[in-house]
């Protein structure tokens, strides 16, 4: 009988050096099982185990080049000319994206919020209501679509604004032709009209038409700058009459043309539609959700001892470069001017290896820092507010443009219609597969 108890007592040691919690007794008289109840360590409690510096460095720089691969595949994807020619690839990695968004606002962080509002230092006032986690992510959801609204109709004015401007612009235009025209009718007539030539021969040097003040011809572009035209030569003929040099109809056309349609050298242009715009602020959502979501992922993982940390670091890999595309792909998509989405693709790549570089120092200062009933209480809370972002964006935004590029590419009369829907609707299960699984470690 000492065997078996040997046994226990080497594997509670085993499971308390990789950081577990064991309680109950280990051999109980009367009970039927004499295995030791085991749970996971959790937030609540201080840190304890095995804990390698340098293995956890090297895991954060794995991950960071892990972060920042997800990301630039997409957005250098349009600078590849083969995904350019086939913008259907580009819109079957969309798709996957929005699986793996529906998992991560689920499985990654409903549910983790869910698991922490259990957690023994959770303050019992938050424990008396049961749901708690469900109703903050719904709070999380009216806000947003609170916030989406607003921001739509303020897009929609600012767009309203734009068009009367162009509008009038090109009123403007048209009405300073209209002026040019009968000016050069007045200046022919008056010519016209005066003493003919009878003597002496014909004047070869131009008359100029000269004026007081600023030139007639001289009005002011679109773009604030000054569109100067050339001045009026009149020249003398045979019959005495002058005839009026005037710039052609179609240089003429094309200037008003170019009033327009707003032809001005800007180097970063607004957006153009309603469209862009809504793409812009689903973008900007997402990347706030998913790169709060990466900090505590990266915090978690910083705070496991390093038998825990191997199996995690697998899973922290494919979370990492799933999520990274998801985000990618709509950075892409929202066509940002300058250098903003590097910029905003940066801030992710950096979430996930900040969290644990902030777990490793809190842990070489002090193991309690980053435990006990506040920080749980944050970690839940957030958890699953920032799951009610991801699954407003997922079910308004993502799968709206999901059901748009199904019609757009399954349409009547393309091409293997048939063929393209199956592959859009087996990216997005296999973006949400491959996440759930991933959410069983993380």
């Amino acid at each position: 009988m000492a065997t078996p108890s040997l046994s226990v007592e080497a594997s509670a040691r085993y499971l308390m050096g990789l950081g577990y919690v064991l309680s109950g007794p280990l051999n109980s008289e009367g009970s039927t099982s004499a295995e030791p109840q085991v749970k996971q360590r959790s937030l609540c409690d201080g840190f304890t185990g095995s804990y390698s510096v340098g293995l956890h460095v090297g895991a954060l720089f794995l991950i960071l080049f892990v972060s920042l691969l997800g990301t630039a595949i997409p957005i250098l994807g349009k600078c590849i000319p083969w995904l350019v020619k086939y913008p259907f690839v580009f819109s079957a990695a969309k798709s996957a994206a929005t699986g793996v968004l529906l998992s991560v606002s689920t499985i990654h962080l409903i549910f983790e919020g869910a698991e922490a509002f259990t957690e023994e230092c959770i303050p019992p006032s938050l424990k008396k209501y049961a749901p708690l986690y469900f109703l903050i992510a719904m709070i999380a959801v009216l806000l947003m679509q609170a916030l989406d609204m607003q921001l739509a109709d303020i897009a929609e004015r600012w767009m309203k604004a734009k068009l009367k401007a162009e509008a009038e612009a090109t009123k403007a235009g048209a009405k300073g032709d209209e002026d040019f025209r009968e000016l050069s009718a007045e200046v022919k007539v008056g010519v016209t009209s005066g003493p003919a030539q009878t003597e002496g021969p014909l004047s070869e040097e131009p008359v100029e038409l000269r004026t007081t003040g600023p030139s007639p011809f001289e009005r002011e572009g679109t773009n604030g700058e000054s569109c100067v035209e050339p001045r009026v030569p009149v020249a003398a003929t045979e019959g005495g009459e002058a005839a009026l040099t005037m710039p052609s109809p179609e240089q003429h056309d094309h200037r008003g043309e170019s009033v327009s349609h707003g032809h001005q050298h800007l180097t970063a242009a607004p957006p153009s539609n309603m469209g862009t715009i809504r793409r812009v602020i689903s973008a900007l959502c997402m990347e706030f959700g998913v790169t709060l979501h990466s900090v505590f992922v990266g915090l978690t993982v910083g705070l496991t001892t390093d038998g825990e940390l191997k199996p995690l670091i697998v899973a922290l890999v494919f979370h990492q470069l799933f999520e990274g595309m998801a985000m990618g792909s709509r950075l892409a998509e929202a066509e940002f001017k300058g250098n903003l989405e590097i910029i905003l693709a940066l801030v992710f790549s950096f979430s996930a290896p900040v969290g644990m570089a902030a777990a490793a120092i809190a842990v070489s200062v002090s193991p309690s820092t980053m435990s006990g009933s506040g920080f749980t209480t944050l970690v839940a809370v957030l958890d699953t507010f920032c799951g009610g972002i991801l699954l407003y964006l997922a079910f308004t935004l993502l799968l709206g443009d999901f059901v748009a590029d199904v019609k757009h590419y399954c349409a009547e009369g393309q091409k293997y219609r048939t063929v393209k829907k199956i592959i859009l609707f087996a990216a997005v299960w296999a973006g949400m597969g491959l996440m759930a699984l991933v959410g069983n470690w993380l």
